[in-house]
């Protein structure tokens, strides 16, 4: 008896450790240097990669600008399907700020949530409207990533150019995605099915925190009950613009990836887009649990083995991710600095004192 209450401290003490910020930190620097200056370089040159990125021309550069604006762009039009009455530009302050704010904060995801409400709060949104929002936009954006390898692998099937690895990484969305469609329309069609699957969830998400020593939720069948409610009709109305949005921001994203690799000349680089898609689905399945601030080393690290695998030269391969990466996970973070100050400054605020929180 005696042990397990010199034991429980010791535990709760290195649970706490390894679960702070600090910790959290740690983890992303090793992970980074480990991915940069340890995996990366034996796959590519850096000299070369860059060398390659120098030798764009102007078009090509112009080309990926444009390319770049539109995937920028390209996220805000999914908040505005699920939040009745907000502005597209309102959408697209909110969404940089809370970008901005992922890509640099240890578990910043949960950091760009509680940006997101802040804004949205200050937009005149109303809470309840703001959590419906955050649930769908999460749930719509995720079954478009469960879809895509399923499309990919269905494309290069067709061409009979698939591997092992893609056909195995197709089937596990391909099945998720069925499970993740099959639970949301139970969800929100019955009452008695979203009550089980609420309460299930409940009970492996209290198994799974007790060992940690912390506390098991409750109330999740009573708001899963409210959710339905709230979010029935919003998606009986809204789930073509919905799908539409989150299809569009997803293919901006793939786009762009795609054009970097076509102007980064070197052998390889016209690789079938349908390998580049498989390539491009893959690391959005490994990155969807947050490792790091906006994937940081983990997809750099995803995107250059899997453009290598598909036969594209290593340096080919780094240079590419490095200017889709430099758009795609830096870019957001300066044009984040300047939608937070404009927005602290008033820009589209209708509730001034909600700055302040």
């Amino acid at each position: 008896m005696n042990v397990v209450q010199l034991d429980r401290p010791r535990s709760d003490r290195a649970r706490v450790v390894l679960t702070s910020r600090g910790a959290r930190t740690l983890l992303t620097v090793a992970v980074v240097v480990a991915v940069f200056a340890g995996v990366l370089p034996r796959i590519a040159d850096y000299g070369e990669a860059w060398a390659l990125v120098r030798s764009l021309t102007w078009g090509e550069s112009a080309a990926i600008a444009v390319l770049a604006v539109v995937n920028v762009l390209s996220y805000a039009p999914l908040w505005v399907a699920a939040v009745p009455g907000l502005r597209l530009w309102r959408a697209v302050l909110a969404d940089q700020a809370s970008t901005a704010i992922a890509n640099t904060v240890p578990v910043g995801f949960a950091f760009g949530v509680g940006t997101t409400a802040a804004m949205y709060h200050s937009f005149g949104i109303a809470p309840a409207a703001i959590a419906r929002a955050v649930t769908l936009t999460g749930v719509w954006n995720n079954l478009v990533k469960l879809a895509m390898p399923a499309v990919a692998l269905g494309g290069l099937v067709l061409v009979h150019d698939t591997t092992p690895a893609l056909t195995a990484a197709a089937a596990l969305g391909s099945g998720l995605l069925v499970l993740a469609i099959t639970a949301l329309v139970l969800a929100l069609t019955s009452r008695r099915a979203a009550a089980a699957l609420a309460g299930a969830a409940q009970r492996i998400a209290g198994r799974a925190l007790r060992r940690w020593g912390r506390r098991a939720p409750t109330g999740w069948v009573v708001q899963t009950e409210g959710f339905r409610q709230a979010s029935l009709d919003l998606v009986r109305h809204r789930w073509p613009q919905l799908t539409a949005a989150a299809l569009v921001s997803h293919t901006a994203l793939f786009v762009l990836l795609l054009g970097c690799l076509r102007a980064v000349d070197g052998q390889g680089a016209d690789a079938s887009w349908l390998a580049v898609l498989a390539v491009f689905s893959v690391t959005r399945l490994v990155t969807m649990v947050p490792i790091t601030p906006g994937a940081l080393g983990v997809a750099e690290l995803s995107y250059v083995a899997g453009l290598v695998a598909i036969g594209v030269d290593g340096a080919a391969a780094a240079g590419t991710v490095l200017v889709f990466r430099l758009l795609t996970w830096f870019l957001p973070i300066p044009l984040g600095a300047l939608a937070w100050v404009l927005w602290r400054r008033g820009a589209g605020r209708v509730l001034p004192g909600a700055a302040r929180g």
